[in-house]
């Protein structure tokens, strides 16, 4: 269970009166402090007493440990979309101290913690060892999430030079693409431009550009259904990076990569491509 200090704190301003006053005959001023700032969770008794003089029902101001573990995983998974890895490492910290039996989330986590060691820590061999963890999470149904935690698993191995285990995990992710197509069609449409994003990133990683190419059409076919910019600049770079290996003719593809991620902000993208098209002689406008 957790409360809801800043609950308590908004009704008590809403009804006019101070800590002091809330607290009277009840607890002293100080737990009131703490409950609001802190989260401080007090007695069952003194709970009930400040919801009673607040006028207030107990289920408004706390949440159980089912409903603070989903929010923290959704949270987890928007700042995925964003790229904002710290944020991640600070919402699993609040993880740490909430018992978690849904399987589900279980795996989410395991996957979570692996990446945080991937991107951040760059300690590959944690990171693979969290991911196996993800992955011997017994479910029965396969979710997008097991494509990238076959997908990122591959990734941290070809960091560590390990190629042929790379290709392993990166055949897996092939073969869960191929006997998942409807559901992917279904997903939320960040996860499965997520999906293919990456793959077309490590399909370039592992020198295979068909299927490079073939990943990121499909990525780019589902942003400009869903009319998104979420990774349309990389993936219409490793577009152009993989069609560029086979001979193609990829100006095209580079300048849209290189205006979409100037529209987007999306730094490091901008960065690379700045300097490619100025190496390219490429014509913006």
């Amino acid at each position: 269970m957790k409360i809801l200090g800043e609950k308590i704190r908004h009704y008590r301003k809403l009804r006019g009166i101070s800590q002091s006053e809330l607290a009277d005959g009840i607890c002293t001023q100080a737990t009131v402090s703490l409950i609001e700032k802190k989260d401080k969770i007090p007695s069952m008794e003194i709970l009930v007493r400040i919801c009673e003089r607040l006028g207030i029902t107990m289920n408004l101001v706390i949440v159980n440990d089912d409903s603070q573990i989903y929010s923290i995983i959704s949270d987890i998974k928007k700042s995925f979309y964003q790229d904002d890895f710290d944020c991640i490492s600070d919402k699993l910290g609040k993880l740490k101290n909430i018992n978690v039996n849904n399987k589900q989330e279980i795996k989410l986590i395991h996957f979570f913690n692996g990446l945080i060691e991937y991107v951040t820590s760059k300690n590959y061999d944690k990171a693979i060892f969290d991911f196996n963890r993800a992955m011997n999470v017994n479910i029965a149904n396969v979710d997008m999430y097991d494509i990238l935690i076959d997908v990122f698993t591959a990734k941290a191995y070809i960091n560590k030079k390990s190629v042929d285990e790379a290709r392993v995990y990166y055949n897996q992710a092939k073969d869960l693409i191929k006997s998942s197509l409807d559901k992917i069609g279904d997903e939320n449409y960040h996860d499965s431009i997520l999906i293919y994003a990456n793959m077309a990133d490590l399909s370039l990683k592992l020198d295979d550009n068909q299927k490079a190419i073939e990943y990121a059409n499909e990525g780019i076919f589902i942003a400009r259904k869903e009319q998104t910019l979420f990774k349309l600049d990389e993936m219409y770079c490793y577009l152009a990076d993989a069609g560029t290996r086979e001979g193609q003719k990829t100006d095209e593809d580079y300048i849209k990569a290189y205006v979409i991620s100037s529209i987007s902000e999306n730094k490091p993208v901008f960065e690379k491509l700045k300097a490619k098209v100025k190496d390219m002689h490429l014509n913006i406008f």
